[in-house]
């Protein structure tokens, strides 16, 4: 069983990505999504794509109000 992962959306250094743990003949067995970060935040997985865009937006705001994250997109270090 392998595993394949699908970058979603990127913002302030947020990532939402789709995990698919795939079966015989890559048929996708299951699937979520998990919701990173360069804040000190822990990865989340969720296994409802509409709560992990919700997550998404949630993060990327505040990930706008942390001050070295904002420094790190001034300098061109993240998009």
């Amino acid at each position: 069983m392998g595993t394949r992962k699908t970058l979603i959306k990127s913002q302030a250094g947020v990532k939402l990505q789709r995990i698919e743990h795939l079966g015989g003949q890559q048929k996708v067995v299951q699937s979520s999504w998990r919701l990173s970060t360069l804040r000190a935040n822990q990865p989340r997985s969720f296994a409802n794509e509409i709560e992990a865009a919700d997550a998404f937006d949630m993060e990327v705001i505040a990930a706008l109000s942390d001050p070295v994250i904002i420094d790190m997109q001034r300098r061109g270090l993240i998009d």
